[in-house]
């Protein structure tokens, strides 16, 4: 069995050609979903960074996995070993391996687990946990023009990790592997030079923000707020985005480099490749520029690409089907042959990627919980978002939003006082999936809320309003 998982940090999935953008940002990954079925109604059950990551590692769900948010809250997920004060070893006493993570699933069956990643530059000892090897690609500390600082930290770059990753694959001792290899880039700050971001300038920009939501954005006085990021017109968003487009285009070159390695070793065919990001970023639909900060699709929508082995059946193209990052586990355990572990909460996409007329789900739901504490479940047609606590927006973020999502894809005509039964309905529906996925008396997304948003809390100090 081998297997190759490609994260992508901070990627929307409409900033990907395969997925309609007019931008040569993804070449190779473009090439890639020629090869695959790519999901467009792909969501992470968790945003950002660090939820969404424990979402995917442990097949379950925030509410159940207990990681809402950054910071204290997020230190610990929810296993046995983390219950109690027993020193011994849990594991041999759970023959049905309810507990079992995805690495862990893998390095139980002894094929060779491999993790190449910055994320645990974000202290998160759970993430780390069982890997028979585990690389953190480390940049040289020296000073760049760049606004957060050195290179080692927030600029951990995709060359290396494609280096160090392909450094792994040669080692591998045999003809099964699972490799995760995340990346960094796009995430900002955004370091690319003059002449990479000036080939993505005459990118057509997005309809919203419009000139009319620029001025107004102008007058919050808030964390990524359009003065702070020095949005004043149109013409400096397209700055921004076309600065972000270059990253995407930097990682995309790196990530087609590692395919190309699987290929001209002749393990390509034979690799079931997923590939997707951790959540994407916003650039002022909302009011906030170059963040992710909510459960509106910039941040929460991303590509959700699937190769399977070429032994094994598929309709490639793409799907409509509702999916979460979720699904990912139990469908990679599904191509190896292993039954889930009883905990997991997602669905395997084996038969949605064997034939497009597989039945899906009427509904999804998904949270964030860094500087919002929000959920929203979304149906083919429509999404209800609930905000719990409005971080740093308390005075522009209502209760409820409702978005009837086919006519208005960039959730703008909020029309939740005009259908107050299909929020009801809606919202009881969420209550009820919390309600069947929840394993502790607390909602774990409610502690954020009555705790404060782990980005709030850092940042609150120096915005005490809209």
């Amino acid at each position: 069995m081998q297997v190759l998982f490609i994260d992508i940090d901070s990627l929307r999935a409409d900033h990907v050609g395969g997925y309609g953008y007019e931008g040569p940002t993804t070449p190779n990954i473009d090439d890639l979903i020629d090869d695959a079925v790519a999901f467009e109604r792909g969501y992470v059950a968790n945003s950002p960074c660090m939820p969404s990551r424990a979402a995917l590692t442990s097949g379950r769900f925030g509410i159940a996995n207990g990681v809402e948010t950054h910071g204290r809250q997020s230190q610990q997920i929810d296993r046995p070993e983390n219950r109690t004060d027993w020193a011994g070893s849990w594991t041999e006493n759970q023959p049905e391996r309810p507990w079992w993570t995805l690495p862990e699933l893998f390095f139980q069956n002894r094929i060779p687990t491999i993790g190449v990643s910055s994320f645990p530059r974000h202290p998160a000892p759970w993430f780390y946990h069982v890997w028979h090897t585990f690389r953190q690609p480390q940049e040289p500390d020296e000073e760049m023009t760049v606004e957060w600082g050195h290179v080692s930290f927030q600029t951990p770059r995709a060359e290396t990790v494609t280096d160090t990753a392909i450094e792994e694959l040669e080692a591998v001792d045999g003809d099964s592997f699972f490799l995760y290899a995340q990346y960094w880039d796009p995430h900002a700050p955004y370091n690319r030079s003059a002449d990479e971001i000036e080939r993505f300038r005459d990118t057509p920009l997005p309809p919203h923000p419009t000139e009319e939501q620029l001025e107004a954005h102008r007058e919050w006085d808030t964390l990524r707020g359009a003065t702070q990021e020095g949005i004043e017109t149109r013409g400096d968003l397209n700055e921004m985005i076309s600065a972000y487009d270059a990253e995407i285009r930097y990682t995309d070159r790196h990530v087609g480099r590692l395919l190309e390695y699987l290929k001209s070793t002749g393990q390509y065919d034979e690799t079931l490749i997923v590939l997707s990001g951790d959540h994407g970023e916003e650039f002022g639909e909302h009011g906030l520029y170059r963040e992710h900060w909510s459960t509106h699709d910039g941040t929460q929508r991303v590509p959700m690409i699937v190769k399977p082995p070429a032994d094994t059946e598929m309709e490639q193209g793409t799907r409509e089907h509702l999916i979460t990052n979720v699904d990912f586990a139990p469908t990679i355990a599904d191509y190896l042959g292993e039954s889930p572990p009883e905990r997991w909460q997602g669905t395997s996409l084996r038969a949605i990627i064997e034939s497009s007329d597989a039945d899906g789900r009427d509904a999804i739901v998904f949270d964030h919980g860094l500087y919002t504490a929000q959920r929203a479940i979304r149906t083919p047609e429509w999404k209800l978002v609930r905000t719990y606590h409005p971080g740093m927006w308390g005075g522009v973020l209502p209760e409820y939003q409702l978005y009837e999502m086919n006519d208005d894809p960039w959730e703008q005509d909020d029309l939740a006082a005009d259908r107050p039964d299909l929020v009801d309905s809606l919202e009881e529906e969420m209550i009820l999936w919390a309600e069947r996925h929840r394993t502790g008396s607390v909602d774990p997304l409610r502690r954020v809320a009555e705790r404060g948003p782990s980005g709030y809390n850092s940042f609150k100090d120096g915005f005490e309003g809209v």
